[in-house]
């Protein structure tokens, strides 16, 4: 099964549950996503820390 959670907050790439499988990861602390291609062309502590600054 296939949902749609949300948007990639770097690209805007849409993000889906996969047979409960978050297709993305989740930054809890303020919310966001990321597409997986975002997270592992960035530092992530980097995308944590730039996105807590807002």
């Amino acid at each position: 099964m296939e949902e749609f959670v949300g948007f990639c907050s770097e690209c805007g790439k849409p993000i889906h549950c996969l047979n409960s499988f978050l297709n993305g990861v989740d930054n809890k602390e303020n919310g966001t996503l990321h597409c997986f291609t975002c997270y592992n062309n960035n530092d992530p502590k980097a995308i944590i820390n730039d996105e807590q600054q807002i």
